[in-house]
């Protein structure tokens, strides 16, 4: 049986993947207001998302990479 994670070493890989989400987002000069609309999302939804204050469920997650044209398995 595996041992049970911390929330404090879940809260540093939740931030490890939204820094990645980040990153590329700048990397490829997408504005947060940009990726918002491609998601369908209101812009404050999104900024939410990137500071952590909410959570990101897994369909959100694939197609955030699918916009950052990243495979999401490269963010963790």
């Amino acid at each position: 049986m595996k041992e049970k994670i911390s929330v404090e070493a879940l809260q540093s890989k939740s931030y490890d993947v939204l820094s990645k989400i980040v990153k590329r987002r700048k990397e490829l000069g997408i504005s947060q207001t940009q990726l918002a609309h491609q998601l369908n999302m209101t812009i404050s939804g999104y900024f939410k998302v990137e500071k952590g204050e909410s959570k990101l469920d897994l369909m959100r997650l694939f197609e955030i990479a699918h916009y950052l044209n990243i495979d999401a398995k490269d963010l963790f």
